[in-house]
């Protein structure tokens, strides 16, 4: 009695062990499919959010756009993969499934390393129009200012340098420098500002910290009130002494400001690339699946052969 044996495959007369087990073509096949995807998807995500938008009857139109666009950019991304990872799958001519989930995986990962590199070109050239842009200012300010005397110059970064660091100043010193017969820490800032030698002392003594720690500072910013500014030396130690208080205030502000705002940059950090490693997996997902889909979705042959006797 014959029998006869049934065998399923995706081309007739294909032995798998012979095809070629990457293809690619159906990868950059698909990765263009997928760039095109994502663009058309782009555009209309980019049409309704900014229909959706009413800035004469909403008090904030904005809000809401960006939750809404980080929403759309994750759902396109996905269709926008599997859509590439199906013509990957699609085309790879693999005999088994698992070669079109592997190609779709290849798929998703050109995709994001073209990706990258845009982002990094993008990057780079706005970094090198930002550095020749500020390149070229300096070169100006430099060419403006170099016929200016050098004492000068340097005495108006130094107050820049405190006025910057302390915007309270200006509130703090009246017009006069002098508020009846109280002294204010704006009135040694507001001397520093006429006299550039005692605006170097300022510096020098605010850039080692003040206090006990720039002592030699501190005496000789009181030398210098007493004999070029007719202080006596407890009218001098008091300003020095109120200076130094209000600086060591404002840099303990200061502090607090910086580490509050490195624990929300952390926060950003930390939650942004939670959130994009899970992207990433729902894409990696979503492009196996549609390179699983695509090869499944060839015809299969079957083929009839007579058992031997």
């Amino acid at each position: 009695m014959k029998e006869e044996i049934h065998i399923q495959s995706p081309g007739a007369g294909s032995a798998p062990a012979l095809l070629r087990r990457v293809s690619w073509g159906a990868i950059f096949a698909g990765l263009f499919v997928t760039i095109v995807v994502q663009m058309i998807l782009t555009l209309l995500g980019a049409s309704i959010g900014a229909a959706t938008v009413s800035p004469t009857t909403d008090a904030n139109p904005t809000k809401g756009l960006a939750t809404g666009s980080a929403i759309w950019l994750v759902i396109s991304g996905l269709i926008s993969l599997f859509c590439g990872a199906y013509v990957a799958g699609r085309l790879s001519g693999g005999p088994r499934r698992t070669d079109g989930l592997l190609h779709g995986i290849l798929t998703f990962s050109v995709a994001e390393v073209a990706m990258l590199l845009l982002l990094t070109t993008a990057a780079g050239a706005v970094l090198g129009g930002a550095g020749t842009l500020l390149g070229s200012l300096a070169s100006t300010g430099s060419k403006e200012g170099g016929s200016q005397d050098q004492q000068s110059g340097m005495f108006s970064a130094v107050q820049g340098e405190i006025k910057e660091s302390f915007p309270q100043a200006g509130a703090l010193l009246p017009p006069t420098g002098r508020s009846g017969d109280q002294q204010s820490p704006g009135e040694l800032t507001g001397l520093a500002q006429k006299d550039p030698e005692l605006a170097t002392a300022l510096a020098r003594f605010a850039a080692k910290g003040g206090g006990a720690q720039a002592a030699t500072e501190r005496d000789r910013l009181i030398s210098l009130l007493t004999s070029k500014h007719g202080m006596d030396q407890e009218q001098a130690t008091t300003l020095v002494t109120q200076w130094d208080q209000n600086f060591q205030q404002s840099k303990a502000q200061a502090g607090q400001q910086v580490r509050q705002t490195g624990e929300k940059v952390a926060r950003g950090v930390s939650k942004g690339a939670l959130w994009g490693f899970i992207a990433m997996i729902l894409g990696l997902g979503a492009a196996a699946w549609g390179g699983w889909v695509g090869t499944a979705s060839l015809r299969r042959y079957e083929q009839t052969f007579p058992a031997a006797a």
